[in-house]
Order: structure tokens, then C-alpha cells, then sequence
């Protein structure tokens, strides 16, 4: 079921981004985890919503196709890097595909057999998303045979030339479509395309020149990532068998939520609570940041809501800079007061009609 995601952050579908983004951080202030009263469920949820409605481009999406566009998005999130080259094939045949093989008369090229992409996601905090960190992982994966160094044959023994395919890896087949019948040519499954194959296979891995095993990699993460962002890792996935190019490492980062700080791209935001007087007459607070605590001065008659900048106080962006933080003044009103202290507000109540 379609999920709306207006009606979670409780805003109409001709709501500004700006009046979108206002809602998003109330809420997500109300109900972080980390916080009383908080709803980790509830949080997630507005997470979510904001990831969508938060970005014009996938609004657009939204608005067009609901939930149903998310999984095909190549903007940030799971499928974020990857390669929809060949998406919708599968069907019986592709039409480039057959005018492209059937209507040729000559030979591809023999290639090894590519090994498969390995699909990974890792957690990291906002401040190794800061500082960028190096994760250990662990893979289990084909790996090349140390027997036969991914040849596939018992060291010391030959190959024999493939019969099925004569040793050119391939077979012509004819396929009967509403086209006509056409002539297709596909990789020879007796020697997976190589033209020959062990004559006495390797005793350790079968033949394949391949084994599984336990593979522990220290990943890079640099700093500035984002929540979703892709790490693609060339030749970090599966080996190919008997000598085929490995895959890629596909690795997902998930930022874990914040206690203190909200991030949209290279800003973040938080709140401090001020009482009535320092609202009035203004006072310098300590305010943490990302990198430690600086002193923030709230001017003199601050409004509650209030979003005061400092400057280069954010996550890392492009050519060494960073973004800012802002940080949302909240005026207390106290709940208990004595009667002197009601006196001398109902004075100011007076005085300020």
C-alpha cells in the first residue's frame, strides 16, 4: 500500500519546500528516540517522508507515480550507482538483442565469465560521517582456487578442447519469434564460454577455480558522506569462474539518527532553550557542535523559533569548505513562579500594552 507521505509530516500536497522542511524538523524533534516521549517507529517513518518530499526531484516522482517509483530511482537510496543498462530484459528476448545477434553472421569474442557484485550496507554515526572513518567488514565470497590460481585444472594437467562448441565458446541456436525464425548465438554452457575445459579438474574447487572463504576488507568511508550515498569498489566482488574478472564491492552507508543534530546535505541544525530574561536582554550560551562547543551570542529581544547561523560549523562539502549549523532558539516559560515573580510580570504586562 501507498504510503502518504503529506499526511505523515501533516502538510497539504501544495505545501512550499520550505513550509515541508518546517514540518519535518518539528516532528523530528518530537519524536526522536532519543528523546522522552520519543517514537522510534514514528521517527523512521518522518525520515522517510522528508527523504521524498524534501527533494523537488523526487516530489515530482512522488506526486506522478506514489511510492511505487522508489525502488527504480537512481538519486541517492538503495539502487543509488547502479547499472539499469539491462533492466526489463528477461521477457523471452530483447529486439536490440535480436537485431543486433541474429541478423549477424560473425563470431563474438570469447570473454571470461564476470564474477558477481557483491551488495553491502554499513552503519556509521554522524561523526564518522564527519571525520570519514575506515569500517572492517567481512565478506564471504568466491575467491580465486590457490591450487590452480582460478584455472580450474589439477597443476600439471591439460585441457581439452570443447567438442559442444568446437572451442569457439559459442553455440547458434535457431528461436522461432513473431518475427520469424532467427539464428542466436549464446555462450557454450559445457565450457562457459572459454572453448576448452580441464581435463581433470582441480581437486580443491571442482573446476570452478573458485572456493568460498571468509574475506575481511578495511573500507574507506570519506568524510562528507551522506545518508544513502554508494562506495563502489572495482574488483571487490565475487571472482569470476575459472579466471573470470571479479565484481564490484557495492557498499550502502546509513547514517545513524542523531541525539542533538539534524542534517539536511551539508547543514545541520539543532535547538537551544533560553529562558524569558536572555531572550529579553540577550546573553552568550554554549551550544555544542560537530567538531565541540563554541559560544553563540542570542541577540537582545529573540523571538522563540528563531534560526541564528554559525558559519562553517556543518559536515564537509566540496573543495575543502562545509556547510553551516543553525540553531533554533527555544524561549522556556516557566511553569512555577512565585508571587514576587508574578507581580513583577504582571508590572511588565502593564508596561508593555
Amino acid at each position: 500500500m501507498n504510503k502518504d507521505y503529506y499526511q505523515i509530516l501533516g502538510v497539504g500536497k501544495d505545501a512550499a519546500q520550505e513550509d515541508i522542511k518546517k514540518a519535518y524538523r518539528k516532528l523530528a524533534h518530537q519524536y526522536h528516540p532519543d528523546k522522552g516521549g520519543g517514537d522510534d517507529a514514528k521517527f523512521k517513518e518522518i525520515n522517510e517522508a522528508y527523504q521524498i518530499l524534501g527533494d523537488p526531484q523526487k516530489r515530482t516522482q512522488y506526486d506522478r507515480f506514489g511510492t511505487a517509483f522508489e525502488g527504480f530511482s537512481a538519486q541517492g537510496g538503495p539502487t543509488a550507482g547502479w547499472d539499469f543498462s539491462g533492466f526489463g530484459r528477461g521477457f523471452g528476448f530483447n529486439v536490440d538483442d535480436i537485431f543486433s545477434e541474429f541478423f549477424t553472421g560473425t563470431t563474438r569474442t570469447r570473454e571470461r565469465q564476470k564474477g558477481r557484485d557483491i551488495v553491502l550496507q554499513i552503519e556509521i554515526t554522524l561523526e564518522e560521517a564527519f571525520r570519514g572513518v575506515l569500517k572492517e567488514v567481512e565478506l564471504r565470497k568466491f575467491t580465486k582456487c590457490s591450487r590452480c590460481k582460478g584455472e580450474g585444472s589439477e597443476p600439471g594437467t591439460k585441457k581439452s578442447h570443447c567438442e559442444a562448441c568446437k572451442g569457439s565458446g559459442e553455440i547458434q541456436e535457431s528461436k522461432r519469434t513473431f518475427f520469424g525464425v532467427f539464428s542466436q548465438v549464446r555462450t557454450c554452457p559445457t565450457c562457459n564460454g572459454l572453448g576448452e575445459y580441464p581435463e581433470t579438474a582441480c581437486r580443491e574447487c571442482g573446476g570452478d577455480g573458485r572456493v568460498r572463504s571468509l574475506e575481511k576488507l578495511s573500507l574507506p568511508v570519506p568524510a562528507g558522506i551522506d545518508n544513502g550515498n554508494v562506495i563502489r569498489i572495482s574488483g571487490k566482488g565475487e571472482e569470476g569462474p575459472r579466471g573470470g574478472w571479479p565484481g564490484d564491492l557495492i557498499v550502502e552507508v546509513r547514517i545513524k539518527p542523531h541525539p542533538v543534530f539534524e542534517r539536511e546535505n551539508e547543514n545541520l541544525y539543532s535547538a537551544v532553550e533560553v529562558s524569558f530574561p536572555q531572550a529579553v536582554f540577550g546573553d552568550t550560551v554554549e551550544v555544542k557542535t560537530i567538531d565541540g562547543k563554541v559560544d553563540l551570542k542570542i541577540p537582545a529581544g529573540v523571538q522563540s523559533g528563531t534560526e541564528l547561523r554559525l558559519r562553517a560549523k556543518g559536515m564537509p562539502a566540496g573543495a575543502g569548505g562545509r556547510g553551516d549549523h543553525f540553531v533554533t532558539v527555544e524561549v522556556k516559560t516557566p511553569s512555577k513562579l512565585s508571587r514576587k515573580a508574578k507581580k513583577l510580570i504582571e508590572e511588565l504586562k502593564e508596561e508593555l500594552k
